[in-house]
């Protein structure tokens, strides 16, 4: 049996909050492995594998140095996931694109685990682990025309303005979402009414294969875990968001995304020594 580190951000509240993995930890200790968590880079200790959970757009050097006692590293290779490392779909000033757009922070998850950080820094009196950053709570808005979009957020260096490229269903919008561990897998296509799909208002999730064109996203990222969220649109694979530490919902829509955890939590196996 294997000895699993979960290194964590010294700011993520990691115990308070629902991660995906917290999941795959319960499994990971049913098999006989031993899951150790581990809060900031000082005193990480040696494991046969680590996974890089710092649920932050950016992982601080200090992170990916704390991890040099594992002898596999999960994610090692995927430290930036803002917007504009990825997205192909990026609108400007002099773009010629004139159909909709959607409004998105560079950072992930609207920035809301930058957001975080700066509040537990607050309330524990310790220096802010960066400068002050903007958050979106919410969805995404989307507007008719680049033109359209206020000023302030055609200006604003931390705010990404992309092609609206939804994938359109006789009933509404759907989106779909690539869950995956080592060489385990699973993609779920949800359905809902708004132009931005969102599992608490999805009313239908169906299971459905993932494109190829969607696995050499995750290659190209350096992922060994997390979630993929794109669309087809016009026949295409769009990739529109990309994520290391997806995290877990709770209430109804717990018992849906637990059926198949198990399956994936055996995508451990796969890359340990």
């Amino acid at each position: 049996m294997a000895k699993i580190l979960v290194l964590t951000h010294a700011f993520d509240s990691y115990r308070d909050r629902s991660f995906l993995v917290q999941v795959l930890c319960e499994h990971w200790e049913a098999a006989g492995h031993e899951v150790v968590v581990h809060e900031g880079p000082v005193g990480a200790p040696r494991a046969d594998l680590g996974i890089l959970h710092v649920d932050a757009t950016v992982v601080e050097r200090a992170y990916v140095d704390a991890m040099s006692g594992c002898t596999v590293v999960v994610n090692g290779a995927t430290l930036d996931i803002g917007k504009r490392t990825y997205s192909e779909n990026l609108v400007t000033a002099f773009d010629p694109w004139a159909g909709p757009v959607i409004v998105k922070t560079n950072a992930n998850a609207g920035g809301i685990p930058e957001w975080l950080h700066e509040s537990v820094a607050r309330d524990r009196g310790t220096p802010l682990p960066g400068p002050p950053r903007k958050r979106m709570v919410g969805r995404y808005p989307v507007f008719q025309r680049f033109a359209d979009v206020p000023i302030e957020l055609r200006l604003d260096p931390e705010i990404v303005v992309e092609k609206f490229l939804p994938e359109l269903d006789p009933r509404g919008y759907a989106s779909r979402h690539y869950l995956f561990l080592g060489d385990r897998e699973r993609c779920t296509r949800m359905v809902g009414r708004h132009p931005v799909v969102k599992g608490g208002d999805a009313f239908e999730r169906t299971h459905v294969e993932v494109p190829d064109e969607i696995r050499a996203w995750r290659r190209k990222l350096g992922f060994d875990y997390g979630k993929l969220d794109f669309v087809i649109h016009e026949g295409k694979p769009v990739l529109i968001d990309a994520n290391r530490t997806p995290t877990f919902p709770r209430g109804e829509m717990a018992a849906a995304i637990r059926q198949g955890l198990e399956d994936l939590a055996r995508g451990i196996e796969s890359m340990l020594p």
